[in-house]
C-alpha cells in the first residue's frame, strides 16, 4: 500500500491500481515492435555481385529457405531423376544467384533452337548439350562455378565439378547444364555466346 497527500488528506491508493495506469517497460518495448538489426552486405570479389543468392533467388526470402535450395540442388546435381531425364523441356533446376526467373522464357527458346531440348545433342560434335557449349565454354564454366559449388556443396560438389571439367558437356545431368547456362548468361552479359537469342 502506498500513501499519497492530496490536498491535505491522506489518499491510499494501492499498487495494482498504479500498474494499471502506469505502463511498464515491456509493454511499451512489445508496442516498439523488434528494434530492426542491420546485416553486413558481404560481396565476393566483384562488388557488382552478390555472394549468395540475394536479388535473384526466389527462395532468398531467409537463411532456411536458401538451405532448403541448396538441399534440393544438391540432390539434383549428384543425379536426381529429374536431372538425369535429358530429354524435353523442364523448368531450370538451377535456382541460385545467376537464375533469372523472369528470362526461364528465353532459355526455353534458346534451348529449343539450340538442341531441341536435348542434354544429349552433340555426341561427336564440337558443340553440345542442350546449350552447345564449345569444349573451352564448357570447360571454362566449371571454374567459373567452382568458387559457389565449394561454398554450397562442400567438398564433395567441389569433386563432382572437378569431374565435369574433363567430360563433355552432353555427358553432364540437366542440373549442371542449366547451371552452366545461367552462369555463362551472367545476367545477360554473356549473351554473344548465343546468336539464337535474336529469334527469341
Amino acid at each position: 500500500m502506498r500513501k499519497i497527500r492530496s490536498f491535505g488528506k491522506i489518499v491510499v491508493l494501492p499498487t495494482f491500481i498504479l500498474a494499471l495506469i502506469l505502463p511498464t517497460s515491456a509493454a511499451l518495448a512489445e508496442e516498439a515492435g523488434p528494434v530492426p538489426t542491420a546485416e553486413p552486405a558481404v560481396v565476393d570479389g566483384d562488388a557488382a555481385i552478390p555472394v549468395g543468392d540475394e536479388g535473384n533467388d526466389p527462395a532468398a526470402d531467409s537463411a532456411v529457405s536458401r538451405q532448403d535450395r541448396i538441399a534440393a540442388e544438391t540432390v539434383h546435381a549428384f543425379g536426381s531423376r529429374k536431372s538425369n531425364d535429358l530429354m524435353g523441356y523442364e523448368p531450370s533446376l538451377y535456382q541460385g544467384k545467376w537464375h533469372m526467373p523472369k528470362r526461364e522464357k528465353l532459355r526455353r527458346c534458346i534451348s529449343k533452337a539450340e538442341s531441341r531440348h536435348n542434354y544429349r545433342a552433340g555426341r561427336g560434335g564440337f558443340y553440345r548439350g542442350a546449350y552447345q557449349f564449345s569444349p573451352a565454354l564448357s570447360r571454362g564454366v566449371t571454374w567459373m562455378m567452382q568458387p559457389e559449388v565449394r561454398k554450397e556443396m562442400g567438398k564433395d560438389g567441389l569433386r563432382l565439378i572437378q569431374k565435369l571439367r574433363d567430360k563433355p558437356m552432353n555427358k553432364w545431368n540437366r542440373y549442371w547444364q542449366d547451371r552452366a547456362f545461367w552462369t555463362i548468361w551472367a545476367k545477360g552479359t554473356g549473351k554473344k555466346h548465343w546468336p539464337t537469342r535474336r529469334m527469341c
